[in-house]
Formats: C-alpha cells, structure tokens, sequence
C-alpha cells in the first residue's frame, strides 16, 4: 500500500514538473519575445501561442508523469523496506529482552534453590552427631590404659610373689 501511495504521489509530482516546465517555457517564450521587440526583430515566427507544437506539451507531460511514478514507486518500495527492517529490530530487541528476563527468572530460581539446599544441609549439620569421632580423645584413654597396665604389673607382682612361695615351699620339703 506504501509503494503505491509513493508511486501515486511521484506521478503528481511528475505532472508538477511537466507544468512547471510548461509554465518556464511560457515565461522563456515572454522574454524571447521581449527581446525580439527591443531588438525590433519582429517577425512574427516566435510567436506566444506556438510556444509547443504539436503534442510537444503531451509527450513532455506524458514522459515526466511515468518517470514521476517509476522514482515514487522505488522510493515507496525502499521506504516499505525500512518500515519492514525496523519493525524486525523491533521485534528482535522485543525478543531479546523477553528472553533476558527470562534468563535472570531462571538465575533466580537456581539461586533460591541453591539456598534452599544450602540452608538445608547447614541444620542438618548442626544436629546430627558424626558415627566416629574425629577428635582422639588422648589423656582420659591414655590415663585408662595405664590403670589398666598398673593392675596387670600388680597382679602380676602377686602371681610372682605366690610363685616364689611356692617354690621356697616345695623345695623345703
């Protein structure tokens, strides 16, 4: 619809041009024949009505006419193309932020969750106990197994104490 409302419009303004081509020919005609009376060469061949013979005007209205709606018409075609290219960076740009918007939704949503698992794991870590300790506990077992070897070496200073009682009274008799 552009390229023919251009066109229509070129082929005015190529009428325009043809009247005012008629129009600078009349006045061109006024001073030709201005100049023939202050030079007084009036013959009479130069004269105002016979400024275009024929079907001069016509052809000359005619020709600028389609040449006016040709350059419309071209004109009219580029401008649709540059609506056309505009619009689809419209679009595009459009596009383009909607799917940036729905990046930055999605970011958010992993963060939150992020989060969510996060705060998850540190309370389970606060209240559970580990199976096996980490921390070995040296001075209280250390303390245990020396008890330990303190009534083993007692004992043992006993069964030995029994033993050589034994032995001095088996080898008295």
């Amino acid at each position: 619809m552009t390229a023919i409302l251009w066109m229509l419009g070129g082929a005015a303004a190529g009428a325009g041009v043809a009247l005012i081509l008629y129009a600078l020919g009349f006045v061109v005609e006024i001073l030709n024949c201005a100049c023939n009376i202050i030079s007084c060469n009036c013959d009479g061949g130069d004269a105002i009505p016979g400024m275009w013979n024929g079907d001069a005007f016509l052809h000359v209205l005619i020709f600028c006419t389609i040449g006016g709606a040709i350059i419309g018409l071209v004109y009219g075609l580029y401008k649709m193309k540059a609506a056309a290219d505009e619009e689809t960076a419209r679009k595009n740009a459009e596009y383009s932020e909607k799917a940036r918007k729905q990046r930055v939704k999605w970011a958010d949503e992993v963060k939150q969750k992020a989060l969510n698992v996060n705060n998850i794991c540190e309370k389970n870590k606060v209240s559970d106990k580990p199976l096996v300790s980490t921390t070995y506990q040296a001075s209280s077992e250390m303390e245990d197994i020396m008890n330990e070897l303190t009534k083993v070496a007692e004992l043992q200073g006993k069964v030995d104490s029994i033993a050589d009682e034994l032995a001095k009274k088996d080898g008295d008799q």
